[in-house]
């Protein structure tokens, strides 16, 4: 028996109107446009795609947004940080994102702490984190584990007291989905893999929930394989990475696994969509935080 197949095309597509009627209501009742500031260090094809993903929602939307593109080797921990204040105090920037991945030569870390609490839409900042790390929403949460949870919901799939395996640590993927599946906003038992975890397929074919966030070239064609899939697990493919033109997989062979699984993302078209209505969702949220009030609900 195939999979159920979670389509973040679809749910993206079902929250849309949600979504409009806040920035409808933020724009109409307090003559406040939503605004996304995108900064793009370097050439990174994915970070391409992602970026022009979330300025076509925004547009779609009805809000504002711009991309800053800079080059790796103009960029410095000082140059970005004089960047980051010149938009935190900028009234017309609601939100502030820092694409990754940034050059290793700059402190990335000082630049999350930088962004303003009300600005960081990516959740990177420790005003964010501090708040999924004590197992509530805090602030913001970052824009991939959102959508994930949103999946999760939208698509009944049991997490409370189940097994979950999260593979990657990203700031913005692998680590906070981690923290975050199996803190108290949904109390799964995880285990946290990376590229040093010995026996990864065991690992994978205890799992419940699988998460993969790695979006690289393991020098295979995929990381995940039928054979590493628990029968009935929901598999949730968040690796993206390009393998020609125009064309892009994720970490886990869709074909094989879906006849494994009970619940597998498309992707293209699960995760990465959910990612993008999250992004704008943290915006709409960025917005009313900036004019003192509590953030969105959605029905999902």
């Amino acid at each position: 028996m195939s999979a159920i197949i979670m389509d973040g095309r679809h749910l993206s597509a079902l929250l849309m109107p949600e979504l409009r009627r806040h920035v409808e209501e933020l724009k109409q009742t307090y003559q406040y446009t939503p605004s996304l500031v995108a900064v793009l260090v370097g050439d990174d094809p994915a970070s391409r795609q992602y970026v022009k993903n979330k300025q076509r929602f925004a547009a779609d939307l009805g809000c504002d947004s711009r991309t800053i593109k800079l080059t790796a080797s103009e960029v410095t921990t000082a140059s970005m940080l004089d960047l980051v204040g010149q938009l935190n105090h900028d009234q017309a920037t609601t939100g502030i994102l820092l694409q990754l991945p940034i050059p290793e030569h700059v402190d990335r870390f000082r630049l999350f702490d930088a962004i303003a609490a009300f600005k960081d839409v990516d959740a990177v900042a420790a005003s964010s984190v501090s708040g999924f790390y004590r197992g509530q929403w805090g602030t913001f949460i970052p824009c991939t584990p959102r959508g994930v949870l949103t999946l999760l919901d939208y698509y009944k799939v049991p997490v409370d007291g189940m097994r979950a395996v999260v593979i990657g640590r990203s700031d913005i993927a692998g680590k906070p989905t981690a923290m975050i599946l199996g803190g108290r906003l949904r109390n799964a038992t995880v285990t946290w893999c990376h590229r040093h975890t010995r026996d990864l397929a065991a690992i994978c074919r205890e799992a419940d929930i699988l998460v993969p966030c790695v979006g690289a070239n393991t020098g295979q064609p995929f990381l995940i394989t039928a054979d590493m899939v628990k029968p009935g697990a929901c598999v949730i493919d968040v690796g993206f990475r390009r393998i020609g033109p125009g064309k892009f997989v994720g970490d886990v062979d869709f074909e094989a696994v879906k006849d494994v699984a009970g619940w597998i993302t498309l992707n293209p078209g699960g995760t990465g969509p959910m990612t993008v209505l999250a992004l704008m969702q943290n915006v709409i949220d960025a917005a009313r935080y900036q004019l003192g009030m509590e953030r969105a609900s959605y029905s999902v």
